[in-house]
């Protein structure tokens, strides 16, 4: 699934650092309407859904390695009676709406489980 061509690969390239596709024709040297086109090819579609999945799941443990120290850098200053009382309660609010959000997030995972289970339990 490769793209066939080297400037197929040079627009996948354009595609995946530029902000509109506008922007990846003229870094690729084409026109908009030439990307429009491989956009069509499935070959191409494919190869870019891949690239930008690979980049995306890149992207995302490099959030979640960064978790850990953003909220250990957050508890520190809520609880650094010598930082300013704004700064602390901005990072207690900003670790509070993580938390909850976190919560919410991992209680969904939860239920979507459940409710996958139950259909594989009815399946069989």
């Amino acid at each position: 699934m490769i793209p066939t061509t080297p400037r197929k690969e040079k627009a996948l390239q354009a595609l995946l650092v530029s902000r509109t596709r506008a922007e990846a024709a003229k870094a690729a040297g084409i026109g908009e309407s030439t990307l429009r086109e491989y956009m069509k090819d499935p070959e191409f579609l494919d190869r870019y859904r891949e690239a930008f999945g690979n980049l995306v799941q890149d992207a995302t443990r490099q959030a979640q390695q960064a978790i850990a120290p953003a909220l250990s850098c957050l508890r520190e200053i809520v609880e650094d009676r010598g930082e300013a009382p704004q700064a602390r309660i901005q990072a207690a609010r900003s670790t509070l709406e993580y938390a909850l959000r976190l919560t919410e997030q991992l209680d969904i995972i939860d239920r979507i489980q459940a409710l996958e289970d139950a259909v594989k339990e009815g399946d069989t």
